[in-house]
């Protein structure tokens, strides 16, 4: 799943910590919600959590917020788990209601934005959130700011070396019990790191070749983006230190990145230079992504 990191969407999630809760949540941790969520919660989203209670009004209340990570189908293909990041629990919680009007929402706050009428459809677990009413909801818990902002600073850069050199020197002796409190999350496929990476190596799989497609939308069109996929080595989820430089990292096409994670045939092999990967149908020797190999894969206009 692709996802434009330069505009996040703003979301609530409906997270229930004063009665028990029919799904597999996990505060802080995994967010489990049914399929007919997943076109409303994306890789990169900021949320705002939300306790409801129809019939008690002291239990109507925001009290945390977070960055969503990975999104993975739950065995069933019938629920999915978002992962959370950067999970922040406030302090104190913050009443549903405005402070200056007692019948008004805050999530009524620029509510044309997001939805056409001012009250919020409670009894939708995952719902649009406007810059207005999340920043609000921020300032009204004392969190001035929030580590999910910086995603636009990283894809300001303009030269896709000094992105990575400075996505590396981010994370590269970060602690794994860090992890969730930094950008490195958001290196999943379509983040900073693979459009930087491809623009430097070409859209294209590093073990089969395949070439990217070429992306849909004029702002697409204008920059020549194609589509591929980025694959960490050493996943994500396992949070080990290092795992989000670059030279843990290749490109992939959708039919490889799939076989990687679930074909019965994967045999890998990691060096200090050098990553031996071998599919079913497809094998390679890649050059690990290191900042030294990428100088030599930079063209003359991309050279700094």
């Amino acid at each position: 799943m692709e996802y434009n990191f330069e505009h996040p969407m703003k979301i609530i999630l409906s997270q229930k910590i004063e009665t028990a809760s029919d799904y597999e949540d996990k505060p802080f941790s995994i967010y489990h919600f049914p399929e007919s969520y997943i076109n409303q919660i994306h890789p990169g989203d900021q949320f705002i959590y939300h306790q409801g209670n129809k019939s008690r009004k002291d239990q109507r209340y925001y009290f945390g917020c977070g960055v969503i990570g990975q999104i993975e189908p739950s065995d069933d293909g019938q629920h999915y788990y978002a992962e959370i990041l950067n999970g922040i629990q406030f302090k104190k919680v913050i009443p549903i209601y405005s402070p200056t009007d007692s019948d008004s929402y805050l999530e009524s706050i620029d509510y044309k934005d997001v939805r056409i009428k001012p009250t919020p459809a409670w009894q939708n677990s995952i719902r649009k959130l406007s810059d207005g009413a999340y920043y609000e909801i921020l300032r009204l818990a004392n969190i001035e700011s929030f580590i999910g902002d910086e995603a636009s600073q990283i894809e300001s850069y303009v030269n896709p070396l000094s992105t990575l050199q400075n996505l590396n020197s981010k994370f590269r002796d970060l602690p794994p019990k860090e992890r969730n409190k930094r950008l490195q999350v958001y290196l999943d496929r379509g983040s900073s790191v693979t459009k930087a990476l491809k623009s430097i190596l070409g859209p294209k799989c590093q073990i089969c070749g395949w070439k990217g497609f070429e992306k849909r939308g004029k702002e697409a069109a204008k920059n020549n983006d194609c589509f591929i996929e980025a694959h960490h080595l050493n996943q994500v989820s396992e949070k080990s230190q290092g795992s989000l430089c670059t030279d843990n990292i290749i490109l992939v096409c959708p039919n490889c990145h799939r076989e990687i994670h679930y074909g019965k045939k994967l045999d890998l092999e990691i060096t200090d230079t050098s990553i031996s990967i071998a599919l079913s149908n497809h094998s390679a020797q890649i050059p690990k992504n290191t900042i030294e190999h990428l100088k030599t894969k930079m063209s003359p206009l991309q050279n700094p």
